[in-house]
């Protein structure tokens, strides 16, 4: 089998790879998004989820942990409270991981500061997400839970700014981050929010930031309470609290933040549904979800991406982050139709995912019959660490993170 940088569409050079590396270490080293930036999401993470700072914190956080090592993910998110202690510990350095990585992409930078796309689309009032079930599932349009079916009318948000649609992103950092990024990006595109060096908000109605959500827990309530956050006023105590200054206003105000939510298991999300959560997004991230998802059905998986290959128009970008190395791998084992002679095979996440959309995605079918490539891979680090500023404050320890990410373009 020919390797995936032999194919048309796959753009992977030294060069490229320098470029993109020398710029997430240049953010990683003080420039890009400012200390106060950064301890504003910390505040907001603090702030909105006050309550779970007590005694039963650490507890929580152990058993958390408990249940994501035996791979009990129903046990691991099944009640509010531990649905808490996970976004209180873990979301908030990969946050400003995420942040740090979309801002000093250029790719990503550019998208979210630049020119909205218009895709193809005739009709911009649409369902919010499926319907009401026995399982709790519920779609909210912050700060609104909306009644099924319903439908969700933007006011032509494709051509006044940015929809991105974050599949398994629930626990409320891919949304963090792309707030602290709108705010940032703002005092270069002049978009209508408050620049992160400014006291004075820019409220041009021009550059509105929607995020959609999908996961199949429901983090309804967190990700409710953390928009609220974002878009509220700092108190006089946390703005005083912090070890840089802080403006009080808000890190975005609502009218150009929106935010919606669906509790959905994406392995078995209707085409329609998906297609619906796709529809006028620029961006789609998929983040420290997809190895999961592989050790879960490989297969399904597979059928999921080579859908979303089918369902995203040319030009969104889909960005996939997980943990590296082998903390990142698939293992089949001899019951496999893909092994031999009993024997057990491991094969990396990154290998995987760019046979999926690099090679198998240009198989002939109906949407492609000319055997077209269908993705061009714009950035890939198997490893980048993000490293935290001296002085951000937060009631839990903070800690470096290692991630490996991959950029990728529908074409």
């Amino acid at each position: 089998m020919a390797g995936v940088r032999d194919k048309p569409g796959f753009r992977d050079t030294k060069k490229a790879k320098a470029r993109d590396t020398q710029m997430i270490h240049s953010q990683n080293n003080h420039h890009g998004p400012s200390a106060e930036l950064q301890q504003s999401l910390l505040n907001i993470f603090k702030g909105s989820l006050t309550e779970r700072f007590n005694a039963s914190l650490a507890p929580s956080i152990q058993t958390v942990k408990r249940h994501l090592y035996n791979r009990e993910f129903s046990k691991a998110f099944g009640s509010e409270h531990l649905l808490e202690a996970y976004a209180v510990r873990w979301s908030p350095c990969r946050a400003l991981a995420y942040m740090h990585l979309i801002c000093g992409l250029p790719k990503l930078a550019s998208l979210l500061s630049g020119a909205p796309h218009n895709h193809s689309t005739n009709d911009r009032t649409r369902v919010l997400y499926g319907n009401t079930s026995s399982l709790g599932r519920q779609a909210s349009l912050c700060g609104e839970t909306v009644a099924h079916p319903a439908t969700w009318t933007e006011e032509d948000t494709t051509s006044k700014g940015r929809i991105v649609t974050c599949l398994g992103g629930g626990a409320g950092a891919e949304m963090m981050a792309l707030a602290g990024c709108w705010h940032y990006l703002a005092a270069f595109s002049g978009g209508g929010v408050a620049p992160a060096e400014s006291n004075e908000p820019t409220r041009q109605a021009s550059a509105v930031l929607t995020v959609r959500v999908i996961d199949m827990a429901n983090w309804a309530s967190v990700v409710e309470k953390l928009y609220q956050g974002t878009t509220a006023v700092p108190s006089v105590s946390e703005c005083a609290s912090s070890s840089t200054p802080t403006s009080r206003t808000p890190l975005l105000y609502s009218e150009y933040f929106k935010l919606a939510f669906d509790q959905r298991d994406i392995l078995n999300l209707e085409v329609e549904s998906l297609a619906m959560a796709l529809q006028n997004s620029s961006l789609v991230t998929l983040t420290f979800t997809l190895n999961e998802l592989y050790n879960t059905s490989m297969s399904k998986t597979t059928k999921f991406l080579l859908t979303l290959t089918y369902l995203m128009e040319p030009g969104m970008l889909f960005l996939v982050v997980d943990s590296p190395g082998s903390y990142s791998t698939v293992k089949l084992n001899g019951t496999s139709r893909d092994t031999k002679d009993g024997a057990e095979k491991k094969y990396p996440m990154k290998w995987l995912l760019d046979h999926t959309l690099l090679e198998a995605s240009s198989i002939s079918s109906s949407k492609n019959t000319a055997q077209q490539p269908q993705w061009e891979k714009l950035a890939s680090s198997d490893s980048t660490w993000f490293r935290l500023q001296d002085g951000l404050k937060y009631p839990l320890k903070l800690e470096d993170m290692r991630y490996q990410y991959h950029l990728y373009k529908r074409i």
